[in-house]
C-alpha cells in the first residue's frame, strides 16, 4: 500500500499538524519535541511504512491497537491523523534509565503498554499539540 503524501499533507493542513513533503517518498509531521513522525513510500510497495525519525518503531498499512483485554480498533493513516489531533492517538516513549529508547502511537482507549515494562522503565504518553 502506497501513502497519499499529498493528501497526508492536506490533511495535516486542515487539521492544523506541521508536515513537510521532503520528498516524493518522505513526509514528516512534526509532532511536538524530537518526535518526527514520517510516512515513507518505498520502491517496493510493500515495505511503505509510518515511522518516527531515527527510531526502530514503525508500522506498515492499518493501524491496529489492542488492549490488555483483547479488544481491538483499527485505523488506517488517515484516521491516525485525525485521532492525533482530537487526542485519541497519542505519542507513547519508553525511557530507560533516564534516556529515551523508543517512541510509539498508542490509542487512548486501546493500549496495553504497562504490561511490557521492565524494570528501570518509564512511559511517557502526550497528546501532540493542538496548533503547530
Amino acid at each position: 500500500m502506497r501513502y497519499d503524501l499529498q493528501l497526508i499533507h492536506e490533511l495535516c493542513g486542515e487539521l492544523n499538524l506541521r508536515s513537510t513533503v521532503v520528498s516524493d517518498d518522505l513526509l514528516e509531521l512534526d509532532l511536538g519535541g524530537d518526535a518526527v513522525l514520517c510516512f515513507v513510500n518505498s520502491k517496493d510497495e510493500k515495505d511503505c511504512l509510518i515511522g518516527f525519525k531515527g527510531t526502530p518503531w514503525h508500522a506498515h498499512d492499518d493501524f491496529v491497537f489492542t488492549d490488555d483485554r483483547g479488544y481491538v480498533t483499527q485505523l488506517n493513516y488517515l484516521d491516525v491523523l485525525t485521532g492525533l489531533k482530537e487526542g485519541k492517538v497519542l505519542v507513547c516513549e519508553l525511557w530507560h534509565s533516564g534516556s529515551l529508547s523508543d517512541p510509539w502511537l498508542v490509542h487512548c482507549e486501546f493500549n496495553d503498554e504497562l504490561n511490557y515494562m521492565q524494570e528501570g522503565d518509564e512511559i511517557r504518553v502526550w497528546k501532540a499539540p493542538k496548533d503547530r
